[in-house]
């Protein structure tokens, strides 16, 4: 009997909706970059910079797609499409915060991170990873620490010539920090702090006339939603089906959380 590769399976994964994302998103930014050049960056004067952008606007979206399949390739395309540009464009705007957080954290989580998911496939569809929730404690120790971090991190970048939006640029950075260890440790939570991570980054590209990102951000949010509620209903169902099968005095996995398969 003749099987398809796991990349054929891969391809056909991918729903009308999600094809149809990804076309929309695709196109946009074509037609902004030919017909609304100004509108990508007010200085258009650094080639490199704009095709930087280019890159990011096409590479997010695919991105945030892949991790509402809970595809591990999720990480790769961040790591070489996103966040390597994005380090050139932050460094371009003086958004210091970022950038640094680019070299000292998101490149070398990226690589953990896709070598921790392989770890954790699930027991029927080798292509998806298994995930899990924070509990009520847990969230309030992630949102304080987001705000401290905030803080802290916005006062020290103000001492820095030439920085700007300092306390917007670090709790969006400490929000994009949050994301990407719960995302590291699978939980489900990545998607809150993901979503006020990109609102931050909105009126960071407002500010700074980066017009074009907004086509990124506002189809990051469409899928933010379309993931969460994905991975929800997923969870919802996979939780009634542990719960139908708990025998007393068992557990229902190692970290003494509950443990949910995706799509």
């Amino acid at each position: 009997m003749k099987t398809s590769s796991p990349f054929k399976a891969f391809l056909k994964s991918f729903t009308p909706y999600q094809i149809g994302y990804l076309t929309v998103v695709l196109l946009l930014t074509i037609g902004f970059t030919i017909f609304l050049p100004d509108m990508m960056l007010e200085d258009m004067s650094n080639s490199f910079v704009v095709v930087c952008s280019v890159i990011a606007v096409l590479a997010n979206p695919v991105c945030e797609l892949l991790i509402s399949k809970q595809s591990k390739l999720n990480f790769m395309v961040d790591l070489f499409f996103i966040e390597i540009p994005e380090l050139v464009l932050c460094v371009a705007l003086g958004w210091y915060t970022i950038a640094i957080i680019t070299v000292a954290f998101w490149i070398p989580i990226d690589i953990i991170s896709f070598l921790r998911w392989k770890r954790h496939p699930d027991e029927v569809q080798q292509e998806l990873t298994v995930v899990k929730r924070l509990s009520w404690k847990q969230d309030i120790l992630v949102i304080a620490g987001i705000l401290v971090f905030g803080l802290v991190v916005g006062q020290l970048i103000q001492m820095i010539p030439g920085a700007e939006d300092s306390f917007l640029d670090a709790l969006a950075s400490a929000c994009g920090i949050a994301n990407g260890i719960l995302l590291l440790l699978r939980y489900t939570e990545q998607w809150y702090a993901w979503f006020v991570t990109l609102l931050l980054y909105t009126a960071l590209y407002i500010i700074s006339g980066s017009y074009i990102m907004l086509i990124t951000v506002a189809a990051m949010l469409v899928n933010t939603c379309y993931g969460f509620g994905k991975w929800l209903l997923y969870t919802r169902s996979r939780r009634q089906k542990q719960e139908e099968s708990f025998s007393p005095g068992s557990r229902l996995d190692e970290t003494g959380g509950s443990v949910y398969i995706v799509n």
